[in-house]
């Protein structure tokens, strides 16, 4: 049954060594830290993939000696559509995955790769240049012709053995994958091989399961039925700028002389930063989610598709709205969650052509066009409440070849990291000039006084702070410490609100707060009780006086199930967070504000109970 050689069985598992090999080339100190219960389960994973590859290997090994088309069509449908495409992923591919996000592809990854796959191609071509598909495959042809070597060096061994324990291994291994009987998801405790195999049959069993269409995420909303709100004495038009990845040290949220910004500083140098702005989830659909409804990111699915959303809240109070996007609302069906939203007006990068990366969506200075033709439309003696969503400065970071201001600079996310972060420095910029200019265009106007600019981002981006790229991943400040300032024409505000405004700077603030404050501008914050789900928009209008606040953060939603969702609660400069996979730690931003010294979560006490409420999946 185990051949001449015994021994030789290790050329028929060479694909699991390989993979090893490489983990430990990746990631050797964390391997070498993993707690015992952890490093169990990476030995099990690994006799996973042992088993996945010991019965197609076991086989080439038997065909190898044999003559015959029928011996090499197997051999050739073995290693060219078996070996081949997994050595694709397997190795060269979670090499470069892992580059970027210092993780490996795993289960929810292939899932989410799937339902995405039209934009893959734009991830690699960001990552690499049209030559990163050349080079993946150029690493998994040396690798599949080790693993044929292997195969080869087995043939005479195995010679004539029954193939009990290649499928019976392949069996368990194949039910582990299945079942999810192996860690790819938390501390991704498996080599890379096992990691993205899990994925593959994950995908197959969601598929056999007839569950491969189901969405979790965003899809059409069933809004609940909003009471009458009473009319508001004073509407002041609204406008909201959402930009995209903008992290809070990559522009001025204070005008001068705290902060300098060439563009914005001579169109609103009065602006009011609107504290110490935190997004509650780093990715832009929980964001979009929050800020749109002020629910935090632990409801449910329904939940966050029946709750109203604040262009219904405009509605009510005689708004004119408008949603005017230059994002791809066809992305993972993101439009679908805004098609029963009371939005009059509503214009995508679709609608605004010149979309050539899913990612970038369309030029945001054709969004910008879209709104000004919005609000000049608009009847007189009606006020407007508008979202204008930016793109642009999503990754690959849309730039202009003329304003480069920040160099050296390389659009490649696996080069140098200083040079790729001023990359996007400079599409930073390129957004700003274009707000600036859309700024000066609305003070223009006569309704400029009785107008209030609300500017923020979805999230912020990493740039190996904590060893990732992007977002989505954490909920460290790089990721969630976002910018945010109102401007206001004279007659938009009182004395007593810009002083209640500005009493928040110092102050941490939320998305469930600027969404309070924007309903509190439409007139209705005073009728928010009577709302559905009113118990949870449990946000501070920051027109009002400061009050302490209690914070949910999380990467997860009912919108966006990420890999080892990382949970949290804030308030003030206290972070807890945890996940499935990690016990609570409390870090102190006063006194550690990279957060690169992790506390005890005795630290975090007043936090703990609520974290322990909200996210009970933390690992205890």
């Amino acid at each position: 049954m185990l051949g001449a050689h015994p021994s030789h069985l290790a050329y028929v598992v060479a694909p699991t060594l390989l993979a090893v090999a490489l983990d430990l080339s990746i990631r050797a100190r964390a391997l070498v830290i993993y707690p015992p219960l952890e490093a169990l389960n990476y030995f099990g994973s690994s006799l996973a993939s042992a088993g996945f590859w010991g019965a197609p290997l076991w086989t080439a090994a038997r065909l190898f000696p044999r003559r015959g088309p029928l011996a090499r069509g197997g051999l050739v449908a073995i290693f060219a559509l078996f070996v081949l495409p997994f050595a694709v992923f397997c190795y060269g591919g979670q090499a470069l995955y892992h580059r970027v996000f210092g993780a490996y592809m795993a289960r929810d990854t292939v899932r989410v790769g799937i339902a995405l796959r039209g934009t893959l191609a734009d991830w690699l071509t960001a990552w690499g240049g049209p030559w990163i598909f050349v080079a993946l495959v150029g690493v998994a042809v040396p690798f599949t012709v080790a693993i044929g070597w292997s195969a080869r060096r087995a043939a005479r061994s195995l010679e004539g053995t029954i193939p009990v324990l290649p499928v019976v291994g392949f069996g368990i291994a194949s039910t582990c994958f299945f079942t999810d009987f192996v860690e790819t998801r938390s501390l991704q405790a498996a080599p890379p091989d096992t990691c993205f195999i899990h994925g593959v049959v994950h995908a197959l069993r969601d598929a056999i399961r007839g569950k491969a269409a189901v969405r979790h995420g965003f899809t059409q909303r069933s809004p609940a039925p909003l009471p009458p709100i009473p009319a508001p004495p004073h509407r002041p038009n609204v406008l909201v700028v959402l930009t995209e990845s903008v992290r809070a040290d990559a522009v001025c949220s204070s005008g001068p002389p705290g902060c300098t910004d060439e563009w914005i500083d001579p169109i609103v140098p009065d602006r009011i930063p609107l504290g110490k702005l935190v997004t509650q989830s780093p990715g832009t659909f929980s964001a979009c989610m929050m800020l749109w409804t002020g629910l935090p990111p632990t409801v449910d699915l329904r939940t966050a598709h029946e709750a109203p959303v604040l262009w219904e809240v405009a509605h009510a109070t005689g708004y004119r709205t408008a949603y005017i996007t230059s994002q791809n609302l066809r992305y993972d069906d993101f439009g679908a969650y805004v098609e029963r939203a009371g939005i009059d007006v509503e214009v995508s990068a679709i609608d605004l052509g010149d979309t050539r990366n899913a990612h970038l969506g369309a030029p945001d200075e054709r969004a910008t066009h879209s709104l000004l033709d919005f609000v000049r439309g608009v009847p007189d003696g009606q006020p407007y409440f508008a979202i204008l969503h930016f793109s642009n400065t999503h990754s690959p970071y849309r730039v202009d070849p003329g304003l480069q201001p920040f160099s050296p600079h390389s659009d490649s996310a696996t080069g140098d990291n200083a040079a790729f972060n001023n990359h996007y420095k400079n599409s930073v910029a390129l957004q700003e000039r274009t707000l600036g200019a859309l700024l000066g265009s609305l003070r223009a106007l006569p309704s400029w006084d009785d107008t209030v600019v609300l500017y923020l981002s979805d999230h912020g981006e990493a740039f190996r702070e904590h060893g990732r790229l992007y977002h989505i991943t954490s909920l460290f400040e790089e990721e969630v410490r976002v910018p945010g300032w109102l401007a206001a024409g004279k007659r938009a505000l009182t004395d007593r609100t810009r002083d209640a405004l500005r009493a928040y700077a110092p102050m941490r603030t939320y998305t469930q707060d600027i969404h309070a404050t924007l309903v509190d501008l439409l007139g209705a914050l005073d009728a928010q009780p009577t709302f559905p789900f009113a118990s949870l928009t449990t946000g501070r209008s920051l027109l009002r006086a400061p009050v302490p606040f209690m914070a949910l953060l999380s990467t997860e939603t009912a919108v966006w199930q990420p890999d080892d969702p990382q949970m949290g609660v804030m308030t003030d400069d206290r972070l807890l967070v945890g996940s499935a996979s990690s016990a609570w730690a409390c870090y102190d931003l006063s006194a550690d504000p990279g957060e690169h010294r992790p506390l005890d979560a005795s630290a975090c006490t007043p936090l703990r109970a609520a974290g322990e409420r909200a996210f009970p999946a933390v690992r205890r």
